[in-house]
């Protein structure tokens, strides 16, 4: 493992500064080129054999590269299949927004599909069984066919009511029932669009039927503008994240408030671990993680990341949820990933990595084998474009 590697601070201005490597129509046939900057030179990983009937349930490990997402100005934390195989990013182009399919084996692009002529594209996740994503677009829930790799559905978010001459609100957050018959969408609240004081109403929950294909509900929340949803394994328990603070809605039938937690102050995105115990919540801008026993919905640790003048662009927790994996970003020479010990909350500076060919970090993932890192980001200087790396680790 590669120890914490100390940088300066960028500006997310260079990010639209970024230039881009060639455009890309269809499906990418070649193999993946080398990719910018400083990355180690490793031997090759023999590739592992996918899952038998002997061992149905063991995901295989990515294998080490850096792969251009040609045409593309952002690329969104990866979603990785079940079984390891896959990879879906989610990237914003100059003409809309696309989801891009991977061999996690060959780095072999195996589709790029079109999923909104505008170029932003908001929150993505699986479904229990892993034959659909959802993923938000502008005003429209998506339904991503993975056996097919084509979008089955688009079905547009019912209206906001408001005032005349008021803005509907954004979709942000989206969650699936641990039982796949639901998904939770949050939604910012309407706004008057008076510059430059507008005003806003409460933001909602919306709850679609994965059995109906539609809309079939919608809760105000406490919040103007809800971010991060995550549901509990009982299928009863959410929580979205808020400027007001961790949201707790009881989801049984009609969306209800249970409480609203201030303590952890301004929350941004969440993780829940894997046995649906706490929350671990980032706050931005201050750099801290708030853990929430959901038992009690009790504040019991804060980790200071101890960020200085580095950014946090996301965070991750490992299958077995006894890392928490923080991505720094600074200047040059790349990002690290830093781990703490869930048991502790303490760093472990012995498992950081930051091996990484990417100048600048900005989704992170923890593949299911619990030993892969896939890591999406840009390069300006060296090779400018937009990359996902995959780093065993």
């Amino acid at each position: 493992m590669n120890s914490l590697i100390p940088k300066a601070r960028w500006s997310a201005a260079l990010l639209t500064a970024t230039v881009l490597l060639g455009t890309a129509a269809g499906v990418a046939e070649a193999a993946p080129t080398d990719g910018p900057g400083p990355f180690p030179a490793r031997s090759a990983p023999s590739a592992p054999s996918t899952a038998t009937a002997e061992t149905p349930n063991t995901p295989v490990t990515g294998v080490d590269r850096l792969i251009n997402l040609p045409g593309a100005n952002w690329a969104q934390r990866a979603l990785v299949s079940a079984d390891g195989t896959r990879t879906y990013v989610g990237e914003e182009t100059g003409t809309g927004s696309k989801l891009d399919v991977i061999d996690t084996q060959s780095g072999a692009l195996l589709a790029q599909v079109p999923t909104s002529t505008d170029f932003w594209s908001g929150a993505k996740a699986f479904s229990p069984d892993g034959t659909r994503i959802y993923l938000i677009t502008k005003d429209t829930l998506n339904v991503f066919d993975t056996t097919a790799n084509t979008l089955s559905a688009s079905i547009p978010l019912p209206d906001q009511p408001r005032p005349d001459g008021w803005q509907a609100g954004s979709p942000t957050g989206l969650a699936v029932s641990p039982d796949g018959s639901k998904v939770y969408l949050g939604e910012t609240g309407p706004n008057s669009n008076v510059i430059p004081n507008p005003s806003f109403l409460p933001g909602r929950l919306l709850t679609f039927s994965t059995a109906q294909n539609a809309f079939t509900d919608t809760a105000d929340l406490p919040t103007v503008a809800p971010k991060g949803i995550v549901v509990r394994p009982n299928g009863t328990d959410a929580y979205v994240s808020s400027a007001e603070g961790l949201i707790h809605l009881n989801v049984a039938a009609h969306p209800s408030v249970v409480r609203t937690l201030t303590a952890p102050g301004f929350v941004d995105e969440l993780l829940l671990t894997p046995d649906g115990t706490r929350v671990y919540a980032l706050t931005r801008p201050d750099g801290r993680v708030q853990v929430v026993d959901l038992a009690t919905d009790t504040l019991t640790a804060t980790i200071d990341l101890n960020t200085g003048i580095r950014q946090i662009p996301d965070f991750a927790l490992s299958p077995d949820g006894t890392r928490l994996y923080v991505l720094e970003d600074t200047q040059l020479p790349g990002p690290t990933v830093v781990a703490y010990d869930t048991a502790t909350n303490q760093p472990v500076p012995a498992e950081n990595v930051a091996q990484f060919g990417l100048e600048h970090g900005a989704g992170l993932t923890v593949g299911p084998d619990g030993h892969t890192f896939y890591v999406t980001g840009v390069s300006i200087t060296e090779s400018p474009g937009t990359y996902l790396q995959i780093v065993s680790y």
